[in-house]
């Protein structure tokens, strides 16, 4: 039982993936979702963008390219960090969860 569940779930998370690249991301799409966001444990959540890409920083530690697997949804690309950010009807970004032990981050303004 324990392997189909995480087969289903890999097949979820691959179909999202293959979703998000058919229909290519533009530099305009990122802006929402740069920011920082304070996570429950006192860290700090950076993200930042270069062109068509995001990039996630976690307390002034090393850059790692976010890849696109969803609406709203990124992960690294050997996938040991999954950020799904809380964008509303409006485009706004109030948050972001992170993978893991959940961990919800609200953003700083």
């Amino acid at each position: 039982m324990r392997t189909f569940v995480w087969a289903l779930m890999l097949g979820c998370c691959m179909a999202g993936a293959a979703g998000a690249a058919e229909k290519p991301l533009r530099e305009t799409d990122l802006q929402e979702f740069r920011g920082q966001y304070d996570l429950a444990d006192g860290r700090t959540l950076t993200v930042t963008q270069h062109r068509k890409k995001l990039y996630a920083q976690m307390n002034g530690g090393p850059e790692v390219e976010l890849e696109p697997a969803g609406k709203g949804v990124f992960m690294t690309r050997w996938g040991g960090l999954r950020v799904e950010f809380d964008q509303r009807d409006n485009g706004n970004v109030a948050g972001v969860r992170l993978s893991g032990p959940e961990q919800v981050a609200r953003r700083k303004d």
